[in-house]
C-alpha cells in the first residue's frame, strides 16, 4: 500500500490531521510510515507498537464516529537529519460545540522521511495536568 508522497513533515502533519478530522481511514492510512518502528499512544491508553497495531485504533476510533472539529498549533519543531518532531497542541471538540467546550490535548508528533516522502512514525497525546486553584479542593497527585 503506499500514498502521496509528502515532501516535508509540515505536509505529512496537515495531511495526518485532516485525516483525524475527517475520520477518513485511508487518509491516516497512507500518512502513516510503512518501515519499523511505528508507535502510537492515545490519551489514557497503552503503547500500541507496530503499523497494523496502530491502524486497528484508529479504526476504532473511526467507527460510527462523527468527525470532530479539531484544531492543531505546532508549539515546538526540531530536525535531525530524517527525523522530525513536533510539539502539538491539540484543541478536540465534537462537531458544532463551541471552541470552549474543546479538549485540550498534548501532542508529540515524529516524522521520518523514508524512500516515498515524510510520513508519521509516532503519536502520543496526552491530557495535560489539572491545575487546581488555590482555594478548591486538593489536586491529584502523581507521586
Amino acid at each position: 500500500m503506499s500514498g502521496p508522497p509528502f515532501a516535508s513533515p509540515d505536509a505529512a502533519e496537515e495531511a495526518f490531521y485532516a485525516a483525524f478530522a475527517a475520520a477518513d481511514l485511508r487518509g491516516m492510512e497512507v500518512v502513516w510510515a510503512y518501515g519499523d518502528p511505528v508507535a502510537c499512544v492515545h490519551p489514557g491508553g497503552d503503547l500500541l507498537a507496530g503499523r497494523q497495531a496502530v491502524m486497528q485504533s484508529w479504526m476504532d476510533i473511526f467507527s460510527g464516529a462523527r468527525p470532530p472539529t479539531l484544531d492543531h498549533r505546532v508549539v515546538a519543531s526540531f530536525t535531525d537529519g530524517n527525523l522530525t518532531v513536533h510539539l502539538v497542541e491539540e484543541r478536540i471538540r465534537p462537531s458544532g460545540r463551541p471552541a470552549e467546550e474543546a479538549t485540550r490535548v498534548l501532542a508529540t508528533n515524529t516524522y521520518r522521511r523514508e524512500d516515498n516522502g515524510w510520513r508519521i512514525a509516532a503519536h502520543h497525546a496526552s491530557l495535560p495536568m489539572i491545575r487546581i486553584r488555590a482555594g478548591e479542593a486538593d489536586a491529584p497527585r502523581l507521586h
